[in-house]
């Protein structure tokens, strides 16, 4: 098996779920529930980059503000 891709996932709370931006990929996505916000990073970059989900890990980082506004 190869070796897992490490991907950094910033978060911060926004109304009343959970924004999710992965920088690398330049997205965002959002949940509800802080234990949903690794599968749904990982799911994310791999349906925008074509990886193989099991090859995908994060590390989610709460964030106290917004640092980007991918949507805008």
């Amino acid at each position: 098996m190869s070796t897992p891709r490490r991907f950094a996932v910033d978060a911060w709370p926004s109304d009343r779920s959970l924004v999710l931006y992965v920088p690398e990929i330049e997205a965002a996505t959002a949940v509800r529930d802080m234990r949903d916000a690794e599968a749904a990073a990982r799911d994310l970059i791999a349906v925008l980059t074509g990886l193989d989900p099991d090859g995908i890990e994060c590390d989610v980082r709460l964030s106290r503000r917004a640092r980007v506004a991918p949507w805008r």
